[in-house]
């Protein structure tokens, strides 16, 4: 159930609520809630509030030794201020916390539950301008930690992210440009004993991506030709705790090409 109820003029409630019944689990019950505001035409206040709810899948229930799982909860605060600036910039700044009670991780062979939470920032500014060139540039800032003031696997505490995206041909081919950087995130891996042990750090770094496409240049049809990793950037992400490796190395310089017709 969701609905949107106009308080004032300029205030504006959206909230709804969701219920969930898995097998023999408890009945969970999930609202949410958004609070906005608009001081003036060029501003919004958002407050933020939501919960959500996963039950365990079949895989994480298929050892009858270890049927107390719990199923996953998190519950989600978030403040936002957004504002125009002229006709062309879009800027925003949030803070959140995320409270998750019973995350389901695999530890020394076994699935189990364990609480963590995430408070973070996020930056952001948008550009949209008459010839066609749109651009976004965002900086976030987060930690995760466990009951025990330990970061969680795979959460980095940076992330920023460019891209700007050009037309090349009128309005129906564009070329855009992309930049990501992840600094750097904990590992964990299973050895042949399996026990769950932390590994090294995998390392932060940045990738830059190319893509050039088509909108409407041939009726129905689309086109797509990318670049993923353009400088051939070597980096690992984090494993997961079924693995004996705690870094699996990524792909270097890849290609993809995209064709699309409808009809």
């Amino acid at each position: 159930l969701q609905d949107d109820f106009m308080l004032l003029t300029n205030l504006h409630l959206n909230a709804g609520a969701r219920y969930d019944q898995y097998g023999n689990f408890n009945p969970a019950f999930s609202p949410r809630a958004a609070l906005i505001y608009n001081p003036w035409k060029t501003a919004a206040f958002k407050a933020i509030y939501g919960t959500a709810f996963r039950a365990p899948n079949f895989l994480e229930l298929s050892d009858p030794r270890f049927q107390d799982i719990k199923p996953e909860e998190i519950t989600s605060y978030e403040l936002v201020y957004e504002q125009e600036i002229g006709r062309h910039l879009r800027s925003s700044i949030s803070g959140y916390y995320n409270d998750m009670a019973n995350l389901i991780v695999l530890q020394n062979g076994n699935f189990t539950n364990l609480n963590a939470n995430t408070k973070g920032m996020e930056l952001a500014l948008e550009g949209n301008w008459d010839n066609g060139i749109r651009s976004r540039m965002s900086y976030s800032l987060q930690r995760t930690e466990d009951d025990s003031g330990q970061n969680l696997r795979d959460s980095p505490e940076h992330l920023v992210k460019l891209n700007v995206s050009v037309p090349v041909y009128k309005q129906k081919v564009f070329a855009g440009l992309e930049f990501q950087y992840t600094s750097s995130r904990r590992t964990y891996f299973t050895t042949s004993t399996g026990d769950t042990m932390p590994g090294m750090d995998a390392a932060g770094f940045g990738i830059v991506n190319f893509t050039i496409f088509s909108h409407d240049l041939i009726k129905n049809l689309e086109f797509s030709g990318s670049v993923y990793n353009l400088l051939d950037q070597r980096y690992g992400d984090p494993s997961s705790r079924f693995q004996q490796q705690a870094i699996i190395e990524q792909d270097g310089r890849s290609f993809r090409l995209k064709l699309t017709y409808r009809f």
